[in-house]
């Protein structure tokens, strides 16, 4: 009996001591001004919400007169259970979606679902720039991947 606890806990720590996570440090004192804007989310998949916290959403005009968001999320997929029961990189599936100033859908080629995998702890930007200067507001959709 004895030897079967130690075979286990030798596993569990061998377990933990693979965890591939990632660990950040950035200036504490900001130089730049970030335009952060309000956001209204509706949420279908609570595991997605569980696993990908939305950090903050930056909306800002690019160079010719153009549109530019950025919103910034990172895996909450950092405990020992997340990474014993799951793949190493989380995989998601994401869509920007594009609007003129009259709410209608400005459908491109880049109106397609795009893929990106994040690693445990890893702090990871969705980035989209409007198709025309007609753009005024913008829709992200975010899924797990397969």
């Amino acid at each position: 009996m004895k030897l079967i606890r130690f075979a286990m806990a030798a596993a569990l720590a061998a377990a933990a001591g693979c965890m591939n996570t990632v660990n950040t440090t950035e200036n504490a004192d900001k130089n730049m001004t970030p335009t952060h804007i309000a956001d209204a989310r509706f949420v279908t998949d609570g595991f997605l919400r569980d696993r990908l916290a939305l950090r903050n959403v930056r909306f800002s005009p690019a160079p010719g007169g153009l549109q530019q968001v950025q919103v910034e999320a990172t895996s909450l997929r950092v405990g020992f259970w997340d990474q014993a029961f799951g793949p190493e990189r989380y995989h998601i599936r994401y869509k920007f979606t594009w609007f003129d100033v009259n709410g209608m859908a400005v459908e491109t080629v880049l109106s397609d679902w795009q893929d990106k995998w994040i690693l445990p702890g890893e702090t990871v930007q969705f980035q989209s720039v409007a198709p025309s200067p007609a753009c005024k507001d913008f829709r992200l959709n975010l899924m797990e991947g397969n």
